[in-house]
C-alpha cells in the first residue's frame, strides 16, 4: 500500500455545490444551475397560464414534460406526475 492509497478519500454522494459557474471567454454570461430558481423563473412568466413545455434533463437523458407548478421539492406535470428537484440535473424551455 502506498501513501496516496493511505489518505485517499471516498466521494460517495452526488456533489452539487457549483450554483454560478463563471465563463472565462465571455464575461457577461454566468449560468444558473439552481434548479428550483430556474423552475420558479419559468413559472413565473408573463407567457405562463397554466402549463409550459419543457426540457428536463435527468440522468443525461432529456425528456419533454409540460409542467404546471411547484409542489414542496417537486415539479409538478400535467399528467399528475411528481418530479423532484434532486433528481433534476437541468431545466430548460
Amino acid at each position: 500500500m502506498n501513501k496516496s492509497e493511505i489518505y485517499k478519500h471516498k466521494v460517495s454522494k452526488k456533489i452539487n455545490n457549483n450554483r454560478y459557474v463563471y465563463n472565462g471567454c465571455d464575461k457577461h454570461i454566468s449560468f444558473d444551475n439552481d434548479i428550483k430558481r430556474k423552475v420558479k423563473l419559468i413559472i413565473n412568466d408573463k407567457n405562463f397560464i397554466y402549463s409550459k413545455l419543457v426540457h428536463i434533463v435527468i440522468d443525461n437523458k432529456i425528456i419533454l414534460k409540460k409542467i404546471i407548478g411547484l409542489y414542496g421539492n417537486n415539479i409538478v406535470t400535467i399528467d399528475n406526475e411528481m418530479i423532484p428537484l434532486d433528481n433534476i440535473d437541468d431545466i430548460y424551455i
